[in-house]
Parts: structure tokens; C-alpha cells; sequence
């Protein structure tokens, strides 16, 4: 897990799979198991996105996997028949050639379709100290095969403000700590104005968003880049929070603040 801190308060919801195997294998066993045994001691199991629920089959097309040699790291969104939107932080220091796309399944079983990385494209005023400008393209190396289970979510007409009811899916870790969900989760949260969620982040501008954050229920590692959705358009690309659901706002990239750059990338 690479947990990118600063000042001590939020972390990006990215999985680093090479620091899992690498650095902290044994301690993460050893978190794991005594979880596991937590939770079966307390007969609550819980398969869920923090507070979330299983996504049905096909159900959000648009959601991807962005995979480092095939080991899940970060969620994206289709946005053209090329083209993934996630978060900066998830493909800054990535090398194209090790990563991959995986579409059309809600569960990280090998299933699905697999398409390699021509492209990563970061926001070119990206700053990894604030978090500002948290946004990525993807190209792929051949256009993606639409179906019923595979499909594309458009960018947003509008701007969004506070007390909209938005629908955010990932394949994040269930618990903190706790290990990345299998199978794709979805929950339903409530978009806040920026001067509500600066009370809590002072450093976010007019390009994030920002969701509410009832104790028990938000983003977590692994759903770093995934698309909050309103709708049928995508008004956030998950970037940072406390981790994980406690009761604090998530913070999101606002893909409506990018969309000249994103058209400008992809025409």
C-alpha cells in the first residue's frame, strides 16, 4: 500500500501492490488475520465499500480497473473509445508498458477484457504536496469493444453544488485496515459546497469536490481515480481523504473544472 501523507491528515486511496510484496508483506499478514478473526469472532462479515453494497452485473459500464502488472491499483471511468479518466496520483511515476485496463466485470477474478497502456497523461499542473489539479488521462492502445456490460459515461453540462445525491463505485478496501473488495461496490453520498468541505481540507479549490461523509460510509484505498457519478455524467474522480469513512468529507477531482483540458487530450 503506498499511503501518500500530508501533514499527518489524508491519504490518497491508492493500493500499491509492489509495496504490499516488497516492503510490508509479513505485517499486513499479520493485520489481516487478526481482522479476519475480529470479524468473524463478531459474526459481520462485510463485503462492502465502506458502508456500501455489491454492485449488480453490468450495471456501471463505465467503471474500470487500472492495473500495474495486473494487480488492481486504481478505478478510471471510459470516457471515449480510447480513453479512461482517473486521478494523477494514480499514474504519476507509472510506466505505460506495466499497466493495463480491465473492462466489462464487477469482479477482479481475471474476467473481463484486457487493454494495454499507450498513454499516461497527468494534469500538467498537477501538484502532489496539495493534491490540486488531481486528474489523468489514459490512452489505450486500441479502441475498446462496446457491449452491454462495457460502455462510456459522458462528462458533465454543469457545474454541481451542494446537496446533490451522487452515486460513487470502486473496488476499495472495505475496512481500514483491511484488504481491497473483490467484487465492484457502490454507495450513494451527498455532494457538499466547497465552503463546506474547506472547514475540514482549507487547501481545495474551485477544482475539487467534495462529498459527505457520514461515520461508516466512503471512499477507501484502492478506490483512488473511480468516477463519482450523477446521473449519467461524472462529476468527480476520487482523490484523497481521512482514511477511511470517518465521518470526514472525500475529496474528488471536479471533472466539470476540467473538461476543455480532457476534450483537448482526447480530440
Amino acid at each position: 500500500m503506498a499511503v501518500h501523507l500530508h501533514n499527518g491528515s489524508f491519504e490518497f486511496y491508492y493500493n500499491d501492490m509492489r509495496f504490499l510484496k516488497h516492503i510490508v508483506l509479513f505485517v499486513c499478514f499479520i493485520q489481516s488475520w487478526v481482522q479476519a478473526q475480529e470479524e468473524n469472532a463478531d459474526g459481520d462479515i462485510d463485503g462492502r465499500i465502506v458502508g456500501g453494497e455489491d454492485a449488480s452485473d453490468g450495471s456501471y459500464p463505465y467503471q474500470i480497473s487500472l492495473q500495474q502488472l495486473q494487480q488492481h491499483i486504481c478505478g478510471g471511468s471510459i470516457i471515449g473509445n480510447q480513453w479512461i479518466l482517473t486521478a494523477a496520483h494514480c499514474v504519476v511515476g507509472q510506466t505505460s508498458s506495466q499497466m493495463s485496463v480491465v473492462t466489462g466485470t464487477n469482479v477482479l477474478d481475471g474476467s473481463g477484457q484486457r487493454y494495454q497502456v499507450e498513454r499516461l497523461i497527468a494534469h500538467p499542473r498537477y501538484n502532489q504536496r496539495t493534491s490540486a489539479n488531481d486528474i489523468a488521462l489514459v490512452k489505450l492502445t486500441r479502441t475498446i469493444s462496446f457491449n452491454s456490460k462495457v460502455g462510456r459515461i459522458s462528462l458533465p453540462r454543469s457545474n454541481t453544488g451542494g446537496g446533490r445525491q451522487l452515486t460513487l463505485t470502486g473496488w476499495g478496501k472495505t475496512s481500514f485496515p483491511g484488504q481491497v473488495s473483490r467484487t465492484l461496490q457502490t454507495i450513494k453520498l451527498t455532494s457538499l459546497s466547497n465552503s463546506q468541505c474547506r472547514r475540514t481540507f482549507p487547501q481545495i479549490t474551485s477544482g475539487s469536490i467534495c462529498t459527505a461523509g457520514d461515520s461508516g460510509k466512503g471512499a477507501c484505498q484502492g478506490d483512488s481515480g473511480g468516477p463519482l457519478v450523477d446521473g449519467n455524467s461524472q462529476v468527480g474522480v476520487v482523490s484523497f481523504g481521512v482514511p477511511c469513512a470517518k465521518g470526514q468529507p472525500d475529496v474528488f477531482a471536479r471533472v466539470y473544472a476540467y473538461n476543455s483540458w480532457i476534450r483537448s487530450n482526447i480530440q
